[in-house]
């Protein structure tokens, strides 16, 4: 069996405590291969100690801090680089709040490597198929139409034109990766996973649609309060702003302006509304 490489991301929580390892762990228990997982801290201060150990016998654990909160573009692309350096044929790309199906690795072994494998990704408030869709962008207004699929929909491969899918559960596999194809390393949050399927649409019709589902944490469907907006509001803007630059081709300083202008007015927007519901509740 091909050598599995996994990678989770975590921030200010112990691996070993989140759903994604404790799903893992049991697909790797009911479907043992010999794999590595790639635990990178983003934490301000280290959640693990160097040397933590793998509970599985076939799985070797290999642990990172850096209190930066390094770019998950650049985290990607340097787990991928050490994976494929390595012996791994595939790397899978997890974050913490993914619920992994047993039958995950299964689904991966009956297709062909050539392609980006994705996962069903559904939602685990209301069960929604997130992941993946086809969507369209009005870069100007800054604006998305987006078709989502069927949660029914039968496993195979289908076109990669305006294909969106989430990071967590993406799976890559080595001869895709020498092709050349990486992360945007300008990007540290929103739109990673964006600009990566955009690319990859660019060079490959198809991709594979894995006879597989993940529950996924969905940030936008959860309650949050304003410093939390105001970082992923942010977040977002950033992806606009390279939106702006790299498919418009404004001049940078122009697309700089123009994001800031309407982020001050979104987050006025916000901290009123905010405002206004706090005086209607006393």
């Amino acid at each position: 069996m091909l050598m599995h490489s996994y990678l989770i991301v975590i921030f200010n929580e112990n691996v070993f405590d989140t759903p994604t390892y404790k799903t893992l762990i049991k697909m790797l228990s009911i479907y043992p291969h010999s794999a590595v997982l790639y635990v990178w801290d983003n934490s301000p201060f280290p959640q693990h100690e160097h040397g933590i150990l793998s509970e599985i016998e076939n799985v070797e654990l290999k642990y990172y801090h850096t209190s930066s909160n390094k770019n998950l573009s650049i985290v990607y692309n340097k787990v991928m680089e050490l994976a494929f350096e390595g012996n791994s044929d595939y790397i899978t790309l997890l974050d913490q709040d993914s619920y992994i199906s047993p039958d995950f690795k299964q689904s991966i072994d009956k297709v062909p490597c050539q392609y980006l494998l994705v996962p069903k990704v559904c939602s685990d408030k209301t069960g929604k198929l997130i992941s993946p869709r086809y969507q369209q962008y009005n870069y100007l207004l800054n604006k998305c139409s987006i078709d989502y699929l069927e949660p029914q929909l039968c496993p195979g491969k289908f076109e990669s034109k305006h294909m969106f899918a989430v990071g967590s559960g993406m799976t890559i596999s080595k001869s895709l990766w020498l092709t050349g194809i990486r992360f945007q390393d300008k990007l540290s949050f929103y739109g990673v996973d964006t600009e990566f399927c955009v690319d990859y649409a660019t060079q490959n019709e198809s991709f594979i649609l894995l006879d597989a589902t993940i529950k996924h944490n969905a940030s936008n469907e959860h309650d949050e309060g304003y410093d939390k907006f105001k970082w992923r509001l942010t977040k977002y803007y950033e992806h606009w702003q390279y939106q702006l630059i790299h498919h418009v081709r404004l001049p940078k300083i122009l697309a700089y302006f123009y994001v800031h202008l309407s982020l001050k007015y979104m987050l006025l927007k916000n901290m009123t509304n905010r405002f206004i519901k706090l005086i209607l509740k006393q």
